[in-house]
């Protein structure tokens, strides 16, 4: 298998760089360039856009993190689960750990996302063939307007960053579909990229969804391929949420002390906020 340098720009003027073999290359109906890569340390990876989306080898720590908080929220676990993205399929694994949640909708832009992750990255996915479980293809922010009312206990928005398709569900139009759709105590919760090399996108994603939430906070988890802590968006309809966890889960990285222990911001953070 031929190897060769393949680098990740982060910025004008640095980059991660690893050393791949190409397993899989499209460009994708939806406008997204998709490659599947092999590096001997990270194991596969996925990349959209020259963008390193997650590996092998650390996965679980982005999964459980934007799984395991939200659902450590409930003192009585939700039963309807809504997915927006999330196409590798490894939101779905982490939520049928639990025999829970009764429906799980998942609204998936990109199908070629999907389909290769089933066919390269298989094992880290969930299964699609769980009754419970309902695939949809369609644009997240239409999926959203055009759901019933108060009809999902928990939201998880696991997209790409703002950037081509996954725009607009970093709007305010988004965020209020998505308040709209959920229960009285539902929560929702969005990856809001890496303030150390793209504050904006925390700093605008946070102040669009403040106005909309009664409820709003951010955790952050350090994914090593990402080379910097990745922000979530925590929010909640009930204003008095505090986001402490009501039932306690173990994982490879999530744990009750985690999820406390990932609700404490450093200061810069606090500023990106502040300037929100």
């Amino acid at each position: 298998m031929t190897r060769y340098w393949w680098r990740e720009r982060l910025g004008r003027d640095f980059a991660h760089a690893f050393r791949v073999a190409l397993i899989h290359e499209e460009h994708t109906p939806a406008g997204q360039h998709l490659q599947v890569f092999h590096n001997p340390f990270w194991g596969r990876f996925v990349v959209l856009d020259g963008v390193v989306q997650f590996t092998e080898r650390d996965e679980f720590i982005y999964h459980e993190t934007i799984v395991l908080t939200p659902l450590a929220l409930f003192a009585e676990p939700p039963r309807e689960v809504l997915i927006i993205g999330g196409g590798d399929g490894g939101v779905l694994r982490e939520l049928q750990k639990f025999s829970d949640p009764r429906r799980i909708l998942q609204v998936e832009l990109d199908l070629s996302v999907f389909r290769a992750c089933q066919k390269y990255l298989r094992e880290i996915s969930g299964d699609y063939r769980d009754p419970r479980v309902e695939l949809r293809v369609e644009d997240g922010l239409s999926a959203t307007q055009g759901l019933p009312p108060e009809s999902f206990d928990l939201v998880i928005v696991d997209c790409t960053d703002p950037v081509g398709p996954a725009k607009s569900l970093y709007t305010r139009e988004f965020y209020q579909a998505v308040l709209r759709v959920l229960r009285p105590g539902g929560v929702f919760i969005q990856q809001a990229s890496l303030p150390g090399f793209f504050p904006e996108i925390l700093r605008e994603a946070y102040g669009r969804a403040k106005e909309i939430f009664p409820r709003l906070t951010v955790l952050r988890a350090m994914v090593p391929c990402y080379g910097d802590e990745i922000a979530f968006l925590l929010g909640g309809k009930d204003p008095e949420a505090d986001f402490l966890p009501r039932r306690e889960f173990q994982g490879r990285y999530y744990s009750p002390e985690m999820h406390r222990a990932s609700l404490v911001i450093p200061p810069y953070w606090q500023e990106i906020l502040r300037r929100s």
